[in-house]
């Protein structure tokens, strides 16, 4: 069953009758809507310019993307007739893109019963717009409501799914997505999601023929960009063991969509040297309480202030942490843009005149990677937050190093590659270093051999736990500690390791605890088991951090190698595998080897200070040597290009 659509296309037309009447709706053809936003504009003074030419007016104005236009004359419109039905929905339509949902939401609660519940847009905007808010498990009802009126589109199954994803229904949310690829087999995000989230929790029964499924997928995928529906999607490949180069496609696809409607502004100029201090802008959702503030924020901290001025564009929530007040002081200006569209995003970026605005989302979830469409800044560039390529042509540089971007893997990147001497990860090397804590606190044997991993369950794939299973068995009486990520994930490894012949209470597994308490207890294990392909990234530096060894393998994407980079940047990269074969061999001989092992942890503990991993003002250093060569061939009228270390 279809609902009734709110703006019917046939009522989509523009006639201006002999009487002298005012049109009722904007044109439905290519190219008309610039005509329709201009006649209408001109004539919003006329006595009887009602309701109905001002909800034209605000559906032209969305549809030429000026969003806040459209939102002014939909309030215009609603102010006239709050009863509106078609008035509501183009302005909570245009608020949800200002990223204006608790707005939207107030409309929306006025109109929970009644004839605007008998159409499927308005009540499918009402349950996105609850799920944009974080509130899932009310968005649930209301998405099942819409799927009453019409239950064959794909994207409402979708958006369900990753609502039940944040509710950690993971199994149930995997079948939603499973929905949408059985309603559009060509929708490969959808594709993408239902293994990802069988990843997260850990049901591997169609493991294997997923991943072909996903592959054949990815090699079919239409390349038109108006097809995409890949938000997120990308993020979820870096956990399984894709080609690159249909990485590549799968990204440059999602960002093409992210581009769309995008009007490039105009190229500022960046500074000559000496000129005035360099302007580097910063673009993430993540200054707070997150794993990427608390990795850059010593680099932010001891940036050289007399050259570099720093502002933060934050588009995620402000949850008050003492991470987010560090974070915050630590640059010259906070804008908060979480209502902002991504052109007002934009257009204030461009009025800033930023030199550098850099990504720290990529193609992750609740990225705002279309802001960088506009070219709001002569140099953009993408660093920490996705190990990846971006796919988009509108970045210039991604950030890495000689281990995760080595020059030779060029191909599989849309930006040019800009490596840093050392590892690319910052670190704070001003956090705390708690007291380790001993094996008694967390219930575990004194005289095992513990390995530990605490990454998410998503990184976990069969093949990886066959190799586990493999190094506990040759290990007798040895224990893993795992995180307990979800209680799906926790039921089906424990089934796992019981069809591989694993006796029970092998592997434990530890709650989540708050950054000093899980530093301090990462020291009871006597390393780390990294999976792959996308290794330990901030779980890694933690544990070498706390003294603590990490047996890694490196794979040819970004994400496998992270851990390795690491491992190098302290001295310890003949930890870093490249086979199954070498990982399992190096593991097992270490956990064998005591003497080996304790010179391991004290090599750690000792060469902490002189480690350039943890040396937060060389960063800092290194990071604006690496600006200023970008701005180098800016200056000089040369393209981008890759800048080896």
């Amino acid at each position: 069953m279809l609902a009734r659509p709110l703006l019917p296309p046939a009522a989509l037309r523009f006639p201006v009758s002999a009487s002298g009447a005012l049109p009722a709706a904007a044109p439905s053809r290519t190219g008309g809507w610039q005509e329709a936003e201009a006649l209408l504009s001109r004539m919003t003074g006329h006595p009887h310019f009602g309701v109905e030419q001002w909800v034209a007016l605000a559906s032209a104005r969305n549809h030429l993307n000026q969003v806040e236009g459209a939102a002014e004359a939909a309030r215009r419109a609603v102010a006239l007739d709050p009863h509106n039905l078609k008035a509501v929905h183009v302005l909570t339509t245009v608020l949800m893109r200002q990223n204006q949902f608790t707005a939207a939401l107030e409309l929306f609660e006025q109109h929970r019963e009644g004839e605007a519940r008998e159409h499927y847009q308005f009540v499918s905007n009402h349950a996105t717009a609850l799920a944009e808010a974080g509130r899932h498990a009310d968005a649930v009802p209301v998405y099942l409501e819409a799927m009453v009126l019409c239950v064959r589109d794909p994207a409402v199954h979708m958006k369900l799914g990753l609502s039940l994803k944040e509710m950690k229904l993971f199994e149930e949310a995997a079948e939603s997505f499973l929905t949408a690829v059985t309603l559009e087999p060509g929708r490969f995000a959808a594709r993408v999601m239902v293994q990802h989230l069988r990843q997260y929790a850990c049901a591997w029964g169609r493991f294997d023929e997923d991943r072909a499924q996903l592959i054949q997928a990815l090699q079919d995928m239409d390349p038109d960009p108006a097809s995409a529906r890949g938000e997120g999607a990308v993020w979820a490949l870096t956990a399984l063991d894709v080609p690159q180069p249909l990485f590549l496609k799968a990204a440059r696809q999602v960002a093409q969509r992210c581009a769309f409607g995008a009007e490039v502004l105009p190229r500022n100029t960046v500074p000559a040297a000496g000129e005035r201090r360099v302007r580097v802008g910063y673009v993430s959702a993540d200054f707070h309480s997150h794993a990427t503030s608390l990795l850059m924020v010593e680099a932010l901290e001891r940036r050289d202030r007399s050259r570099f001025e720093v502002v933060l564009y934050s588009h995620g929530k402000d949850d008050g942490s003492a991470a987010q007040q560090r974070v915050r002081a630590a640059c010259d200006r906070f804008v908060d843009m979480t209502t902002m569209s991504l052109g007002e995003m934009a257009r204030g970026i461009h009025a800033d005149g930023i030199d550098i605005l850099v990504d720290l989302k990529g193609q992750t979830f609740e990225n705002r990677l279309g802001v960088f469409a506009y070219r709001p800044a002569p140099i953009q560039v993408a660093f920490l937050g996705f190990p990846g390529t971006c796919g988009a042509s509108y970045i210039d540089y991604i950030i890495g190093d000689r281990h995760v971007t080595p020059l030779a893997h060029a191909a599989h990147f849309s930006e040019h590659i800009a490596q840093m001497p050392n590892c690319y990860q910052p670190n704070d090397s001003r956090r705390l270093r708690p007291e380790p804590h001993r094996r008694m606190q967390w219930g575990l044997p004194e005289d095992a051999v513990i390995f530990g991993n605490f990454n998410q369950s998503f990184k976990l794939s069969p093949e990886t736990f066959d190799a586990w299973v493999r190094i506990l068995k040759a290990v007798p009486g040895s224990l893993l500690w795992m995180l307990a990520d979800n209680l799906q994930a926790m039921r089906n490894i424990e089934r796992e390791a019981a069809a591989r012949g694993l006796e029970p209470g092998r592997i434990r597994f530890a709650p989540r605890v708050g950054v000093d308490e899980h530093l301090a207890r990462l020291p009871v294990v006597d390393f780390m088991l990294d999976n792959w392909p996308c290794s330990a990234h901030t779980t890694a530096s933690d544990a070498l951090w706390m003294g603590v060894p990490i047996v890694t393998m490196m794979g040819e994407s970004f994400a496998s190698r992270v851990a390795g980079s690491l491992l190098h940047d302290v001295g310890l990269g003949e930890l870093a595998c490249t086979d199954i074969d070498a990982y399992e061999a190096a593991a097992i001989a270490l956990a064998r080897d005591r003497g080996r092992l304790q010179a391991l942890r004290r090599h750690l503990d000792e060469g902490r200070d002189g480690f350039a991993l943890f040396d937060g003002a060389r960063f800092a250093r290194d990071l604006e040597a690496l600006y200023e060569r970008m701005l180098a061939r800016e200056r000089d009228g040369l393209p981008p290009a890759h800048l080896p270390a």
